[in-house]
């Protein structure tokens, strides 16, 4: 017999169960009590941080697509460079 088998792993597999589902309610509850006294949520810097960057991005491939829709993008230096390399 292992040790420590059958000494009450079955339990705290139940009380892990019972426990996050509660923590999940009361994370619940407290968003919606901060929602309704309009308690503005915290700010997440990394979460800003990427948000900008993705939308900076798609600003550039939008600048891109319709420069090149239009006929305006010149590629010939970038394929000059590549062919010396």
């Amino acid at each position: 017999m292992a040790l420590g088998a059958g000494l009450g792993g079955s339990g705290v597999g139940g009380l892990v169960t019972a426990i996050l589902p509660l923590v999940g309610i009361v994370t619940m509850l407290r968003a919606r009590r901060q929602r309704r006294n309009g308690t503005p949520p915290p700010v997440d810097e990394a979460s800003e941080r990427r948000r900008a960057a993705t939308l900076e991005s798609e600003r550039r491939m939008a600048a891109y697509l319709a420069q090149s829709r239009s006929g305006g993008h010149e590629a010939d230096g970038d394929d000059e460079q590549e062919i010396r390399r």
